[in-house]
């Protein structure tokens, strides 16, 4: 399942392809009436096929290339949630209006991910496109109407929507939203008790876990939120805190295991400070990400999916950042770098190896950056 800001740099990439000039994004996010609404309109030349065939996972528009995947994956995720996706004229721009909704509160609901990195990308590497958008809902309050890519970040930014299947509890303030499966739960370090800057015992990780356990008892669909919550407090998924939850959810444990080895978020092992995502999208793959990765590799001696053995860095690949245009693309946590060079890997990590990055622009060749 990709969050719904994954699914927001597909509609906006088919926006662009389209050669769009003109682009409006909409998020409505209202807990009155328990919707969560997402649209995105564009002036392009419009659907090249019916909207049926547009959304068939099958459907092509060129030898080996699936165009509707996508769309049809995203139409899925929102039926399950109670909602729907469609597509068709734009009622105000004239192009090709993808509309979806769905259930704010439903547990099978997408994670929303990082929209405001997806909506500033993507207006950063399209200057020709003017980008506008619009956040509304008793979740925005005042709404933004038709502000800025920078505008919209900013309001995202300060206001973080939540998740499904998220609660507040009164004595851990812990558990206020995850916005994808990868983001912590807590402002604290993995592990960190949050007081005197020591790292809390493994007895004390475990009776914050009880606690959630506790809290979700009975409820259905309990066991990907649980392990949500788990992995923000432990950072990772160990092998206590799996057993842990399939005692206290009465689930067994090769169902709690094959849930958390089916989904790529969940990590069974440690991530470090600094998460590397390497883009392997089409357009990054041809430009050179393969060469990229395998620099990477050899640079922190690990594997896609490991992590270093001072905890340092850990390494993942990701489909696409939106940023075709200025491929090779890898992101440092929340960095983005463009047109990475291999043999310019080291002058990247050693911007994050003791310490936040660093707020000079990065060396020649080594990548640009997007903060």
């Amino acid at each position: 399942m990709h969050d719904l800001s994954l699914y927001l740099l597909e509609v906006l990439e088919n926006s662009v392809r389209a050669g769009a000039k003109q682009v409006e994004i909409g998020l409505t996010i209202d807990g009155a009436t328990d919707t969560l609404q997402m649209t995105v309109d564009d002036d392009g030349h419009g659907l090249t096929a019916s909207p049926d065939r547009t959304l068939d996972p099958f459907f092509t528009t060129k030898p080996g290339k699936k165009t509707g995947l996508g769309l049809s994956l995203l139409k899925a995720d929102a039926q399950a949630a109670g909602g729907d996706l469609r597509i068709g004229p734009s009622p105000t721009l004239g192009g090709v209006r993808v509309e979806t909704c769905m259930q704010l509160d439903h547990v099978d609901r997408p994670p929303l991910g990082d929209m405001a990195t997806s909506i500033i990308v993507t207006a950063a590497t399209n200057p020709g496109i003017d980008f506008a958008v619009t956040l509304a809902g008793d979740h925005f309050s005042p709404p933004l109407l038709r502000g800025s890519p920078k505008e919209a970040a900013e309001r995202l930014a300060l206001k973080r929507p939540i998740d499904p299947a998220i609660e507040q509890t009164d004595e851990a303030k812990t558990d206020q939203g995850v916005l994808n499966m990868n983001d912590e739960v807590d402002k604290t370090e993995p592990g960190c008790s949050g007081c005197c800057g020591e790292e809390a015992s493994e007895e004390e990780l475990l009776a914050r876990l009880d606690e959630v356990i506790e809290s979700y008892q009975g409820k259905p669909g309990a066991l990907i939120p649980v392990l949500q919550v788990a992995q923000g407090i432990f950072g990772y998924l160990p092998e206590v805190a799996l057993k842990r939850i399939a005692e206290g959810l009465r689930r067994p444990y090769s169902e709690v295991a094959g849930v958390v080895g089916f989904y790529s978020f969940f990590s069974t092992v440690p991530r470090g400070r600094n998460l590397i995502r390497v883009c392997l999208g089409t357009a990054c793959y041809v430009r050179g990400g393969m060469a990229v990765l395998e620099s990477l590799k050899k640079e922190l001696g690990i594997d896609v999916g490991e992590t270093t053995d001072d905890r340092e860095f850990s390494l993942e690949v990701a489909r696409c950042f939106g940023a075709c245009g200025l491929a090779p693309v890898i992101t440092v946590n929340d960095i983005v770098h463009h047109r990475v060079k291999p043999a310019r890997i080291n002058d990247i990590l050693v911007q994050y190896c003791s310490g936040p990055p660093a707020l000079e622009t990065a060396a020649a060749g080594s990548g640009e950056r997007s903060n």
